[in-house]
């Protein structure tokens, strides 16, 4: 189908975020995903003119689709996509995707994001909040290496501290990269970290999504904690 570029927004450093128009109404479910093929890249790409990305906004947010990813110097295709103006047309195809947290799954959650990996979690938790899923309980655990790569920031400490139901950690990896104070988590997620913030918590699930090698190393992390795999799910953001 044909969507319609109408919106874009810079969400944290070489971070945005675009809104399409479609042209039939589409249904989704929170964490899936669509295909977004550009007309023409303004540079190669090896990769092609197809990328599939996350709908990083909630069904409840319709009727319009949103897909927000980091823009690379070295992928042709992300440029081209930075450089459409508004009104520009592209075809897309879906949703696809089972990485979804269902509203039956009553219990704790806790998701387990690194750097645009935050897009499938950003769309979970404005599901849970709009549609008032108080039995579902979320902590989210967000690394990122500075604290201007943090990705839908206002929005995540916002929604912290209006629901009682929703929990967000941030942890920044380099901090002295960033010409921003911080004083928050200062690590990469570890076995420590993660017991100490979710000590608390009785037999939660587990979701990771990020970069292949920061979700291979936290499933090695939860494996020495004796997470089982019916406890745990990932969906590793290559190439993005």
């Amino acid at each position: 189908m044909k969507l319609k570029l109408i919106r874009k927004v810079e969400e944290a450093k070489d971070t945005k975020s675009f809104f399409w128009e479609t042209e039939k109404p589409v249904s989704w479910l929170p964490g899936q995903y669509f295909y977004f093929t550009l007309p023409k890249l303004s540079q190669p790409d090896p990769r092609g003119s197809t990328r599939h990305f996350t709908i990083s906004l909630s069904p409840t947010e319709g009727p319009n689709i949103c897909l927000t990813t980091r823009i690379r110097d070295n992928s042709g295709y992300k440029q081209t996509l930075d450089s459409l103006s508004i009104g520009s047309i592209i075809e897309g195809e879906g949703p696809n995707g089972t990485y979804i947290l269902d509203e039956k799954e009553i219990g704790t959650h806790i998701l387990i994001a690194g750097g645009i990996g935050i897009t499938p979690f950003r769309s979970f938790i404005k599901y849970n909040i709009d549609k008032k899923l108080t039995k579902i309980s979320i902590h989210l655990i967000y690394a990122n290496s500075t604290p201007s790569e943090i990705t839908f920031r206002k929005e995540l400490e916002s929604w912290d501290k209006k629901y009682d139901n929703i929990k967000v950690d941030f942890t920044i990896s380099r901090p002295e990269e960033s010409k921003q104070k911080w004083i928050g988590l200062t690590r990469r997620i570890d076995a420590d970290m993660i017991t100490r913030l979710t000590s608390h918590i009785s037999s939660p699930t587990y979701w990771l999504c990020g970069p292949p090698p920061m979700v291979e190393a936290v499933e090695k992390v939860l494996g020495s904690m004796k997470i089982t795999s019916d406890k745990l799910r990932a969906e590793k953001f290559t190439g993005y």
